[in-house]
């Protein structure tokens, strides 16, 4: 029996558990946790067998405000070696979705509620969050030799040049130098709208916080930046995006951190998708051409941010 087919069977299991109506019940996103819903539950099982976040989450999400929006936890346990989160299910949309149908000002309240909510996170206190929190994300490297040696394979695979390569690793030498004295928070750490749910034209929760970290604000705050200033950016949302950026910037650990975590993220997206037997091309494409301008060493698509 399948990874995929043991997580249903789970699903299935504690949804009759809690008297829900399996006939009713369809699966959800989630790429890294499979995802049932039926109309007042929602039930997230661990795709493979073994020790995974969703408990570790399920008691990070004591600690988090109300303003958060977190869906309330009806139970939580583990079947069949799959760790197992049942949530109530709060009324809305996946903002990913109905992202396309909204104009740019439902787009722009979307974006400053997004980091409002995200803001409440990072109140969170770091000594009650950190026995919750992943001790290190899986999308930055955690010392300059890793780092490093990321950029390498970049260029082994042919995803960069040795020269951005190098500019690239000045970049990050000014961020590894940066770092220690930017101040460090409960960050949601996967910050982005199919991760934000959306009801009667507004944000009401931050879901699936299972890449949170203890770390400079800037890992959030670069979710937001892209939105309007990577590629493909939407310029309608530049403003709200530019004001955002100058109220936090400086909690977040200033434009070499926020560069950084910038710069990594979209190293592990490429060698995931130069990787990948199915790459998402938009992705793979996105991801060159952030890290091909942040070489250049003038910030690159976050410019217009940084030059204050």
């Amino acid at each position: 029996m399948t990874n995929t087919s043991d997580s249903q069977r789970v699903a299935e299991a504690v949804l009759r558990d809690h008297g829900a109506d399996l006939g009713g019940a369809r699966r959800g996103r989630g790429w890294t946790n499979a995802t049932w819903l039926t109309d007042e539950l929602v039930v997230r099982v661990a795709s493979s067998p073994g020790t995974a976040d969703l408990l570790r989450e399920r008691r990070l999400a004591e600690l988090l405000p109300a303003e958060v929006g977190y869906p309330p936890v009806v139970d939580a346990g583990v079947r069949h070696g799959h760790e197992w989160v049942l949530s109530r299910r709060v009324p809305g949309e996946n903002l990913e979705e109905v992202w396309p149908s909204l104009d740019p000002a439902a787009r722009s309240r979307a974006v400053e509620q997004m980091w409002e909510r995200a803001c409440h996170v990072h109140r969170v206190d770091v000594a009650a969050a950190a026995p919750h929190a992943r001790l290190r994300s899986p999308f930055f490297p955690g010392t300059p030799a890793e780092a490093a040696a990321a950029l390498d394979r970049l260029v082994s695979a042919g995803g960069l040049t040795p020269a951005q390569a190098k500019g690239l690793g000045h970049a990050l030498d000014r961020f590894w130098a940066a770092l220690p004295a930017a101040p460090v928070a409960l960050n949601h750490g996967d910050l982005c709208t199919p991760n934000t749910l959306w009801h009667a034209g507004r944000v009401v929760a931050l879901l699936d916080f299972e890449f949170a970290v203890i770390a400079p604000i800037a890992i959030d705050l670069n979710e937001i930046a892209k939105l309007a200033f990577g590629p493909g950016g939407s310029a309608p949302l530049r403003d709200t995006v530019r004001d955002v950026t100058a109220a936090a910037l400086d909690a977040a650990g200033g434009p070499d951190v926020l560069v950084g975590y910038s710069i990594m993220l979209e190293m592990w997206v490429l060698a995931h998708e130069l990787a990948a037997g199915d790459p998402d091309e938009a992705d793979r494409a996105n991801a060159a051409a952030m890290l091909a301008a942040f070489a250049e060493g003038n910030g690159g698509y976050f410019a217009p941010l940084l030059d204050r």
